[in-house]
């Protein structure tokens, strides 16, 4: 194995593709290697991103609240 070379490094670092993250309800941008970006936007979507990840962030504590009352 070698190591990369600038522009494969540059390479990788132009591709950013956007992940779901099902814990927090939200989408984020992640750069090639692995590095959380954020996009900007206008505040109307910003606050309809908070609602959504508020909703999911409260979908996720009830689910772990009832498996915990389970056990």
């Amino acid at each position: 194995m070698a190591p990369i070379t600038k522009e494969e490094w540059d390479k990788s670092q132009n591709i950013v593709r956007k992940v779901f993250d099902e814990a927090s309800g939200r989408y984020r941008l992640i750069k090639g290697t692995g590095e959380i970006i954020e996009e900007i936007v206008s505040k109307e979507r910003h606050k309809a991103i908070n609602q959504q990840a508020t909703q999911g962030d409260g979908a996720y504590f009830q689910t772990q609240l009832s498996a915990n009352l389970k056990q």
